[in-house]
């Protein structure tokens, strides 16, 4: 029932070309992505699926990590990237 901003690492997947796709402050919180633009969009979708069942049973969300601290963790060829989403956007169906 808000709006979210967190950090996505996405990097290439050497062995099939595709994108790989974790965010660092949340746990199984991952994706892929044949391409790059598949890989963002893929990426908006975890995040809400993840961050609306959160809110759904309760759970704290945390507070997104600055940019400086992600650089740190950013492997060789990888990009830092916001992925910013609304769970408001999301409708309950009973």
């Amino acid at each position: 029932m808000a709006v979210y901003q967190f950090y996505a690492i996405i990097q290439k997947d050497e062995e099939d070309g595709g994108y790989i796709v974790t965010f660092p402050d949340l746990d199984n919180c991952f994706t892929y992505g044949e391409t790059l633009v598949e890989a963002v969009e893929m990426a908006e979708d975890v995040l809400l699926t993840v961050l609306d069942y959160m809110e759904e049973i309760g759970e704290d969300i945390p507070i997104a990590s600055s940019v400086e601290k992600l650089k740190g963790l950013l492997p060789s060829g990888a990009s830092l990237v916001s992925i910013e989403i609304d769970t408001d956007t999301l409708t309950n169906v009973s």
